[in-house]
């Protein structure tokens, strides 16, 4: 078990929970897995929403605890430099960590039904380049988009 966070039931079904307090921009949780090709992805089936995409290719098959993150379209954590989960706030011990899985997304083909519950909520979970400008920018702002997800904006700003 990882000194940090811990897996317990949430309203999602299974969640990660800080263990201790965190602060705002410190580091919570490294992501680790196998690195697997957007078809081994779509191959896991029901699971294909587990791995992390990384790269216009690659996804990392998230390993527990980091496979039991939710997704909120208010986030406590965001991912940054490919494999870190951050503290966005101030976080007590005993809250539920969630990104927003869009920042992580650039494949143009998978999207989920959003049941974070927050009153923002979109309602779907879709690539980062659907996300309102507003949001988009909030995201880029907070460094915790995906840098291959960032390159590709460079190359083609809205």
């Amino acid at each position: 078990m990882h000194e940090t966070v811990y897996v317990a039931d949430c309203a999602l079904g299974r969640g990660v929970f800080s263990a201790r307090e965190f602060a705002p921009g410190e580091r919570i949780l490294e992501f680790t897995g196998p690195i697997i090709t957007l078809a081994e992805a779509i191959a896991k089936g029901d699971a294909e929403a587990n791995p992390l995409q990384f790269d216009d290719h690659h996804y990392l098959d998230l390993q527990p605890p980091a496979v039991f993150l939710n997704h909120s379209c208010t986030p406590n954590t965001g991912v940054a430099t490919d494999f870190w989960l951050v503290a966005l706030r101030e976080i007590p011990a005993g809250e539920e960590l969630r990104f927003d899985y869009s920042t992580t997304m650039h494949e143009n083909r998978w999207t989920m039904a959003c049941r974070c519950g927050a009153s923002n909520c979109r309602g779907l979970v879709a690539d980062f380049r659907l996300l309102p400008l507003e949001c988009r920018q909030h995201y880029l702002r907070l460094g915790i988009v995906q840098p291959f997800i960032v390159r590709a904006l460079n190359g083609a700003q809205d």
